[in-house]
């Protein structure tokens, strides 16, 4: 008899003594999509959730209990269940709960307790992706539906490289701003949105490079100056009548500018334009010197390089005249009231900050002499500075 004791006290001592560790294990989702089994009772929504834990020999039986997590922070308990299987089948609410196992030997003895696991049970829903916008280089918005917070963000470049995680997610439900790092690069992504649940959605975006913006015009609103050769071309009057069939024009002309008014359709702004010519013929000589002083339109093209500049304006024209045909070479001295216009193109070089200028047109100009009016024009080429 006090053999048989000691054999039976051997065989069952593993069974007193056996405890276990029985580890904690995430809720993951069932291959059916990423959602979980829901019913209905009543008004609230429920979902059929399974724990599930690693099994362990000489066990008789487990205790599962489960609480769930109140409004205040505190749990409560809910459910109590002993079970042969390593397994259990919840119906549960929306919420946060914990669990833990209690394992009994072939005794039906306690032997062992594992700590608290907590988890949660959500509602999955399935995420939309629409479109998308940026709104600066760091940043897109995307638009879609059931767009909440917790899920998983990455876009995946076309081009290969490996995903990148936004820095910040923040989600509306029918938009959701990403927040980057760094500006992303120019190129084709696609963007994945994982839902808590495991629903997932994606979207092929392009990033597309950021816009050239054309040049800025020249900053008009200071003065300029230009230096022109100018000859003077006569068109009628009698002024001009005393030379020949073939003289020999030379002029030269200065502007001197402000243009304080830009808008969209033009700028406006005052010219003064005093220039000098000689004519000479075989026995005449005539110089002019003039000042006029006009008011100017200026309207760009061609991404602000070029621009067209229209003059109207009066002033006044002094006349120096020799006639070398007579014996005592009589001269002349007078000024002339004039008024008159003038067209011309300037093109802006892409050099000295784009400072520098060439221009090229004519000027038109009306003589009010008293015995007889005149007419002359000026083709002119140049060059100028913005100061």
């Amino acid at each position: 008899m006090p053999g048989s004791r000691m054999r039976l006290l051997f065989l069952a001592a593993p069974l007193l003594l056996l405890p276990l560790l029985l580890p904690g294990q995430e809720l993951s989702p069932p291959e059916t999509g990423g959602t979980y089994p829901s019913e209905r009772t009543g008004e609230e929504e429920r979902f059929i959730q399974r724990l599930a834990w690693e099994e362990a020999k000489y066990v008789y039986r487990y205790e599962i209990t489960v609480e769930e997590q109140t409004s205040s922070g505190e749990y409560a308990e809910i459910h109590r269940e002993f079970r042969t299987d390593n397994f259990i089948d919840l119906s549960l609410p929306p919420g946060s709960y914990r669990y833990r196992i209690g394992v009994y030997n072939l005794l039906n003895r306690p032997a062992g307790l594992s700590p608290w696991i907590p988890f949660r049970v959500l509602r999955a829903v399935q995420p939309e992706l629409f479109s998308f916008s940026r709104e600066t280089p760091e940043e897109i918005i995307l638009r879609g539906a059931n767009l909440v917070e917790g899920a998983e963000v990455r876009l995946r470049p076309a081009e290969g490289g490996g995903d990148m995680a936004p820095l910040a997610y923040l989600p509306g439900g029918e938009s959701a701003r990403l927040r980057f790092r760094e500006a992303l690069p120019p190129g084709r992504y696609r963007v994945y949105v994982k839902n808590p649940g495991g629903l997932e959605a994606s979207l092929e975006i392009t990033i597309a490079p950021p816009p050239v913006s054309p040049p800025a015009p020249p900053n008009f609103r200071s003065f300029y100056a230009s230096a022109e050769y100018a000859p003077l071309i006569p068109l009628s009057g009698y002024l001009f009548e005393p030379l020949d069939g073939s003289f020999h024009p030379l002029g030269l002309s200065l502007r001197l500018g402000f243009i304080p008014l830009s808008q969209s359709w033009g700028d406006l702004g005052l010219e003064l334009a005093p220039g000098w010519n000689m004519l000479k013929a075989d026995a005449v000589e005539i110089h002019l010197g003039n000042f006029r002083l006009s008011g100017l339109y200026q309207r760009w093209f061609l991404d602000h390089t070029l621009s067209l500049v229209l003059r109207l304006g009066a002033g006044i024209i002094l006349v120096s005249g020799t006639n070398r045909a007579e014996e005592d070479a009589a001269s002349v001295f007078t000024w002339i009231a004039a008024a008159g216009g003038g067209l011309s193109l300037r093109w802006f070089l892409p050099v000295f900050h784009r400072k520098f200028f060439l221009e090229a047109g004519a000027d038109y100009t009306h003589l009010f002499a008293r015995d007889s009016p005149a007419a002359c024009v000026k083709p002119f080429v140049g060059a100028g500075w913005i100061f």
